[in-house]
């Protein structure tokens, strides 16, 4: 099964770019508490993103996702590029009418061209086909043709791309020039680098300027997060740099933090050993 699925439910991931306003991302995130549980939202500004993730049943997710793009395409779509990341423990296996339908929908809520697409390959090997990838500042089209054209739309696009389940995280290269951030890159997320499982995206801090690298893990087994880690530390000090703060962009399964913190201090905790995974949920009640 793949490392970073949690369980047989839908996860959303919406990424908008620039960010949305804090209150709006505040009362989108608020909004889907009544078809869904929310796992993460936050604005960054090294990334000029927004991104919030949720999980909802497959049968429901649809339901979720269609008035959150009816309350973003009314005033916030101008001048912003939208990707949703729906993830699935077997995408291929999901019908093509559903995300038709709802490509359908937010053509119309976004007034903008809607690209859709279903990973087919490893996490690497995407970065280079996905439709809306990670851009220097932000997310970018890319050279897909959108399944609806829209011309002369102030939006950006809107991207639906199928996934197994992904984790996103951010790392800063402090000190590392432009020419060091691509071989970085290279190092962790090309052809050649090992890790397969990793889509490695070069970037410039919207804040400061600073070198920034955005890494999508499609399998933190096979591709684990400290070790990707590991390398661009060593990539970085190879141009005068250093590995910076790093910030997860995404939900995170438990099962990766405990494979990082065995191998960065060799404790082989459980997810029993977790007390959080003993509270009771007072949702449920």
């Amino acid at each position: 099964m793949n490392a970073c699925a949690l369980v047989n439910n839908a996860i959303v991931r919406l990424v908008a770019s620039p960010p949305l306003p804090p209150h709006v991302l505040d009362d989108i995130a608020a909004s889907i508490e009544a078809g869904g549980t929310l796992l993460a939202a936050h604005n960054d500004h090294d990334v000029n993103a927004s991104a919030l993730s949720f999980r909802a049943s497959v049968d429901d997710f649809i339901g979720v996702v269609e008035p959150l793009s009816d309350k973003i395409g009314k005033g916030l779509a101008a001048g912003r590029a939208f990707r949703f990341d729906i993830m699935l423990d077997e995408p291929a296996a999901f019908p093509d009418e559903p995300i038709r339908s709802l490509a359908v929908h937010m053509h119309g809520s976004f007034a903008a061209p809607v690209f859709v697409a279903r990973r087919d390959k490893p996490a690497a090997a995407w970065a280079f086909d996905r439709p809306m990838p990670w851009g220097r500042k932000g997310l970018a089209v890319g050279q897909a043709a959108p399944m609806l054209p829209y011309g002369a739309s102030d939006c950006l696009g809107v991207a639906l791309e199928l996934t197994r389940p992904t984790l996103v995280l951010k790392a800063r290269l402090e000190d590392v020039p432009e020419h060091g951030l691509v071989k970085a890159c290279a190092a962790v997320g090309g052809a050649d680098s090992g890790f397969s499982e990793v889509g490695a995206y070069a970037a410039v801090s919207a804040a400061d300027g600073a070198s920034v690298v955005i890494l999508e893990f499609g399998d933190v087994t096979k591709s684990p997060i400290v070790r990707t880690l590991a390398v661009l530390d060593i990539e970085a000090h190879r141009y005068g740099g250093r590995l910076g703060m790093t910030a997860l962009l995404s939900h995170v399964p438990l099962d990766a933090l405990l494979d990082t913190l065995s191998l960065e201090t060799g404790l082989n905790a459980t997810p029993m050993q977790v007390l959080e995974t003993h509270l009771p949920d007072d949702r449920a009640r």
